[in-house]
């Protein structure tokens, strides 16, 4: 019997996109969640994942993220889910605003444009289904330590970061 060790962890990346062009970099820990845990195992066992998780969603909450978040925890963004970018979620980005990236770790991107929502309190975010409602599983959720903007004449990206490591 050996003692090696499991978890997950990772970063979120904010890359927000002024009209003026500045740039706004934002770095933030990622709580992946017991239901995604549970996501990880059964895709290293080759099962089909429980739940389906793939879309970021938004929110303006900041209370602080735990191991059995759902999508209650959340008050979602109007507007902020988001699909992740095409090729994505893959290992080693090669996207140089993503300060997370490595050969062992997996990224997800999304990219919202300037229409996409409006927000002056963007506070937290997490990954989960399609469409969800009350109750629904989330993968992740962070929260960031002080809420950013997301104007109308700015572009938003969110890499999320995750590594599976061991001891």
């Amino acid at each position: 019997m050996t003692n090696d060790k499991a978890f997950s962890r990772g970063s979120i990346i904010t890359v927000i996109k002024h009209e003026d062009g500045r740039k706004e970099i934002r770095k933030t820990h990622n709580l992946i969640t017991n239901d995604g845990d549970l996501y990880c195992t059964e895709m290293l066992a080759g099962e089909t994942p429980t739940n389906a998780f793939a879309n970021c969603v938004l929110g303006t909450g900041s209370t602080a993220a735990t191991k059995s978040d759902t999508y209650d925890s959340m008050t979602p963004i109007s507007g902020s889910e988001k699909a992740p970018s095409s090729g994505y979620p893959k290992t080693n980005d090669t996207d140089s605003d993503n300060d997370g990236k490595g050969a062992d770790i997996c990224t997800w991107k999304y990219e919202w444009a300037t229409g996409d929502f409006n927000n002056s309190a963007v506070h937290e975010g997490c990954i989960t289904i399609a469409s969800p409602t009350t109750g629904s599983k989330v993968f992740n959720r962070w929260v960031e330590s002080s809420a950013y903007e997301k104007s109308s004449s700015a572009t938003l990206t969110q890499y999320v970061n995750i590594e599976i490591t061991g001891s």
